[in-house]
């Protein structure tokens, strides 16, 4: 008897965790929603001439609050040139 109250314990114990978990890992995927959100609302905002000084294109935005912009590719001249250096 002891023994089937240990194991029907141990059910929910699981069951408890698992759902905090579950519970948990929710929270954490809604607050990485809500930042994308807010990123995407927030560089939509910009006028192309201030997104044009951040060096990003409007067509960046939803890659850059994704987190998955990269910068390799761009403008490769100025990244050569030794007077822009520190300022590009």
């Amino acid at each position: 008897m002891t023994q089937a109250i240990i194991t029907v314990g141990n059910i929910f114990s699981d069951a408890f965790q698992g759902l905090f978990e579950l519970v948990h890992d929710m929270k954490i995927k809604a607050n990485h929603r809500k930042m994308i959100r807010q990123t995407r609302n927030e560089l939509s905002q910009l006028t192309d001439h201030e997104l044009k000084d951040l060096g990003i294109g409007r067509s960046d935005i939803e890659s850059i609050a994704r987190g998955t912009w990269r910068r390799d590719g761009m403008n490769t001249k100025t990244q050569a040139n030794d007077n822009l250096r520190g300022w590009v």
